[in-house]
């Protein structure tokens, strides 16, 4: 007989068959939300868990302090900052992600954008779509040999990137803190300061973690340093770009267009500017998402609970318990 109980604060799945699969013979697998839109009640349901699977739920200190029982906190997905990190860690509490699940689809969806934003492809579709046959409604483009794409953040995403759009034909130039110069080459591309890489390239695409660092790395500064022929993608988090200072750079000729994938307030209010700008080609936080990924990102969260629930330490720990 199960003697745990697990508890799902969100998701937006039809069933948690894999999360009870996993789990079957260890704990009972609870449904706090059933979908990404939860309410209040919540807090009641997770007080008393002895782990947690989350999805965007807010974990704040508040509540860890309230989760007595608890002894993880398993993500399903890459960024843990909707967990307060620090209060995990002053309690003892696992917190996990699951860092390779999407990296696939991540480093195809953001060389979708930025195709799209090469060859014009929203902007050629509208004018068909309207009875059109112009070639002016998408010019200039470039031939991409003759481009240099900046890569901010190499972890394995940002090297999937760079692999995918050596083969493409760009150079590449990349910025990371956390990497040497023999790392990026092994990968093609050459590893430059931050504003070296705004002044150098026509496209740059982001895969950074958010952490204070990078929250509104790409300010009005940023964009003033671009190239004004240049485009940006983010397939990261929202909260990295300056929302605000983006539009003004796009409406003021600053940079070329924008591929957004996420945006710092999801889903972005109705009359949100971005969402119906012409230089912007945006999508709804899929970047991850193929049905492969999904079930993947489902199985190995529960396992690193399962592993938990044990009394072993789980795999993909983010916090030092």
């Amino acid at each position: 007989m199960p003697t745990h109980t697990v508890v799902v604060s969100d998701h937006d799945f039809d069933t948690l068959d894999i999360e009870r699969e996993v789990l079957d013979d260890v704990a009972d697998v609870r449904d706090a939300g059933g979908d990404v839109d939860v309410d209040a009640n919540v807090d009641e349901y997770l007080i008393d868990a002895d782990a947690v699977l989350n999805l965007r739920y807010d974990i704040d200190r508040t509540l860890i302090e309230r989760m007595d029982d608890c002894r993880i906190v398993a993500r399903y997905g890459i960024g843990v900052d909707n967990v307060d990190l620090e209060a995990a860690t002053e309690r003892g509490l696992y917190v996990t992600n699951v860092p390779d699940y999407c990296q696939e689809e991540v480093a195809t969806h953001a060389l979708s954008l930025l195709l799209s934003l090469y060859r014009g492809v929203t902007r050629y579709t509208e004018s068909v779509t309207a009875g059109e046959w112009e070639r002016d409604v998408a010019t200039p483009i470039r031939r991409l040999s003759t481009q240099t794409l900046g890569i901010v953040g190499f972890g394995a995403i940002g090297r999937a990137v760079a692999d995918r759009a050596a083969a493409l034909g760009f150079d590449l130039v990349t910025s990371d803190p956390f990497i040497d110069e023999e790392t990026a080459a092994d990968h093609g591309a050459e590893l430059v300061a931050f504003e070296t890489l705004l002044k150098r390239a026509d496209a740059v695409t982001i895969h950074s973690p958010l952490t204070p660092e990078t929250r509104d790395l790409f300010d009005a500064d940023a964009f003033a340093r671009m190239r004004e022929s240049a485009v940006l993608v983010n397939v990261a988090r929202g909260p990295i770009v300056d929302a605000d200072a983006l539009l003004a750079a796009l409406d003021a000729g600053e940079i070329a267009g924008a591929g957004l994938d996420v945006f710092p307030d999801e889903p972005p209010v109705a009359d949100d500017p971005l969402r119906t700008h012409d230089r912007v080609v945006a999508t709804p936080h899929v970047a991850w998402y193929s049905e492969e990924a999904n079930a993947e990102r489902r199985r190995k969260a529960a396992e690193n609970v399962r592993a938990a629930l044990l009394g072993d330490r789980p795999a993909n720990l983010v916090n030092d318990v």
